[in-house]
């Protein structure tokens, strides 16, 4: 396991203000003056391009309406902007390349719904980061995706996310990855990524205390008093948490 992972809290989505756009370069350089690690998100234009957004769809915070997967690199990087702060989306390489041995990054694999059975970037990310030096961890809530990575990608650090409150929440089709992933797999998660505020549910305590556990999105100092002694580390957003 990665030892950055335990020493700071992690910026969801980089560390964002009101003049300052989630998801972007700045926000990364902020974390980083700051001390913090890094939660991205990670997503594919629909040229196959690697790009650094969180929603699916394009229209409540840019100037663009389309969904990321319908509109082509080109567009996304010379054309579409956050409406708050003219910033612009960063392709996912030059992302990497601002943070490299700056700031360790707990990179979110986005797909178009949590239980899709479709692998279609995981092999361009997979390629993408065998060539980059810096601390980095893969996680996502998409079973199919984390069982990829964990048996395509033995020397990466792989986690899970999930909100669902029980392991019968997932489909029939998904719940023997998910229970892989969590239990019975050869080579389980590396690490299990929850929403706070589903902590004491059923998958929770199935999970908690047999691989480390982090919680999002921490969003006071209260919440993180609440939480702090059952998790590893959190991924926090809208305050700077105090250890």
């Amino acid at each position: 396991m990665n030892n950055w992972l335990y020493g700071k809290f992690v910026a969801h989505r980089g560390l964002h203000t009101p003049t300052i756009s989630e998801n972007t370069i700045l926000a990364f350089e902020n974390a980083i003056a700051h001390g913090y690690n890094i939660e991205l998100d990670v997503q594919q234009s629909k040229d196959g391009k690697l790009v650094v957004y969180h929603d699916l769809n394009l229209g409540r915070l840019t100037n663009c309406a389309q969904n990321v997967s319908d509109t082509d690199y080109r567009s996304l990087m010379r054309k579409v902007r956050y409406r708050a702060t003219g910033q612009n989306i960063p392709d996912f390489v030059s992302a990497l390349d601002a943070c490299r041995g700056r700031a360790g990054l707990m990179i979110e694999i986005k797909k178009c719904a949590y239980e899709t059975n479709v692998i279609d970037m995981e092999p361009l990310i997979l390629q993408t980061l065998r060539g980059y030096d810096g601390e980095f961890v893969v996680k996502s809530f998409n079973p199919f995706t984390v069982l990829w990575f964990l048996e395509h990608a033995p020397e990466f650090t792989v986690g899970f996310l999930s909100e669902y409150d029980r392991l019968e929440d997932y489909l029939p089709e998904s719940r023997a990855a998910v229970e892989k992933i969590l239990f019975t797999g050869e080579r389980r998660a590396d690490f299990f990524d929850y929403c706070v505020g589903k902590i004491g549910s059923t998958l929770w305590n199935s999970v908690h205390g047999k691989m480390p556990c982090f919680a999002w999105v921490v969003r006071s100092q209260e919440q993180y008093e609440q939480c702090k002694k059952e998790v590893s580390n959190i991924i926090f957003e809208d305050f700077l948490p105090e250890a």
